[in-house]
């Protein structure tokens, strides 16, 4: 059964919070609705975000994520493709096939300690869905802990997707195995510099 823009706008619309942001919820009094966490509840078992709560819930199976991925699967992780960034980060950039995902979670589980990765927000329309949050890593080089937004985009229908995008703060997350050394820094067209 094909639905309607309209259903899917009038189910973005309705936003079902989850316990993690029900908690947040009641622990920031003060804050606008802007700042209340949402998560919209998938249309169904094969909707595009139902599909990546399912990947996400077993990322380093191989088997397990190409069950719900396309033969023509692309994953984008960061960047599309810049050298500096793969250096730090060997996963960075473009890759065909599902296997590009499924190391990525391997390797983040080998370069950091996961302390904490929690979705915030959700949304979903007919071909498409974007989940938004927030992880906390330690890096198992140097025991250096970082905190950085997500976002994650999903495009794919019939229970399958064929596009993963997955965005962080980069300089923070590359940070985290920095040992030694300085940025000397020269973004503002007003001619201040900085080292960081």
């Amino acid at each position: 059964m094909k639905l309607g823009k309209h259903h899917f706008m009038s189910n973005i619309a309705r936003t079902h919070r989850n316990p993690a942001a029900a908690a947040v919820e009641t622990s920031t009094v003060g804050t606008t609705d802007a700042q209340v966490f949402s998560t919209t509840k998938p249309v169904s078992n094969v909707s595009p975000l139902a599909v990546l709560q399912t990947i996400l819930s077993s990322p380093t199976n191989l088997d397990f994520v190409k069950q719900y991925t396309t033969d023509d699967f692309i994953y984008v992780s960061l960047n599309y493709g810049k050298p500096e960034v793969k250096q730090a980060l060997p996963w960075a950039g473009t890759t065909k096939g599902v296997k590009g995902l499924v190391q990525t979670f391997i390797d983040v589980h080998r370069y950091w300690k996961v302390d904490n990765f929690q979705i915030q927000d959700s949304f979903e329309n007919e071909d498409g869905a974007a989940i938004f949050g927030t992880f906390t890593y330690t890096s198992t080089t140097l025991g250096k802990t970082v905190t950085s937004p997500f976002a994650v985009l999903a495009r794919g229908n019939g229970g399958k997707l064929s596009y993963v995008q997955f965005m962080e703060d980069t300089f923070a997350t590359v940070r985290s195995f920095r040992e030694s050394g300085q940025y000397h820094i020269k973004a503002n067209p007003d001619g201040s510099e900085t080292d960081i």
